[in-house]
């Protein structure tokens, strides 16, 4: 039913932007895949490896991802990403399923030629610089409530680069599954409701392959039971 004075307006007229709130916090996960950690040359974690993306850094579906001016090697990460649907503080394994509200995909962009930091004899990953690039960063295209997904842990997720399959994998191929991860996060730190967990990628980025993105390229991640997250790429 159309409300009195309504303007109907068409889908391709409206841009969409993240679903997710300004004051939220985007949670991430690295090396959350047997495969993608070795193909990164990061070795399988022993307990999750968090950190954070800033608001800033995200935009909707549809809209476009930004070429960052201080990198030349822009990769997409595929993600299944889960938005929690109320505070979780110390919550268990068992308890977990219960804070979370819906499920929705990230395309986790990372700088590969900021990723590394040298320290002398040895490199650490630098999770900031590589990850918290302003508008590289796509989420959505939507928010898929829990109770229409069967399985969080058997879903296809699917990468392509301009029609080209990059990565195909199942999220039941986690090295920490979902509630192993709010359980470690919120013995850490309190989980709000309307923060999003992004789970990791799997195999098969394109940085490792020297594929990186460049203007004109688009991007889509399909998850199984949430939808197609397809974005362009721009330069600044």
């Amino acid at each position: 039913m159309q409300l009195p004075g309504a303007k109907i307006l068409n889908h391709k007229d409206v841009s969409f932007g993240p679903p997710i709130d300004t004051g939220r916090m985007i949670f991430a996960v690295g090396a959350n895949y047997r495969q993608h950690a070795e193909e990164a040359g990061l070795g399988v974690p022993k307990t999750p490896v968090i950190f954070f993306k800033p608001y800033p850094a995200l935009v909707g579906p549809d809209q476009p991802i930004i070429m960052p001016p201080v990198s030349s090697k822009l990769d997409y990460e595929g993600e299944m990403a889960v938005m929690i649907g109320k505070d979780a503080r110390n919550v268990s394994r068992a308890d977990a399923p219960a804070h979370v509200a819906a499920v929705t995909i990230v395309n986790d962009t990372t700088a590969r030629d900021l990723q590394w930091v040298d320290l002398g004899k040895n490199r650490i990953v630098d999770w900031f610089c590589s990850k918290a690039l302003d508008q590289s960063s796509p989420i959505g295209p939507n928010l898929t409530s829990m109770r229409a997904i069967q399985d969080l842990h058997k879903l296809h997720i699917k990468t392509t680069l301009n029609d080209r399959v990059m990565q195909d994998a199942n999220t039941g191929l986690m090295v920490f599954d979902t509630w192993q991860l709010i359980e470690f996060i919120s013995a850490h730190a309190t989980l709000r409701a309307g923060d999003v967990i992004a789970t990791g990628t799997p195999f098969g980025v394109g940085g490792f392959r020297e594929i990186f993105l460049k203007a004109g390229d688009v991007v889509r991640v399909e998850l199984e039971g949430v939808g197609a997250l397809e974005n362009a790429v721009v330069n600044a």
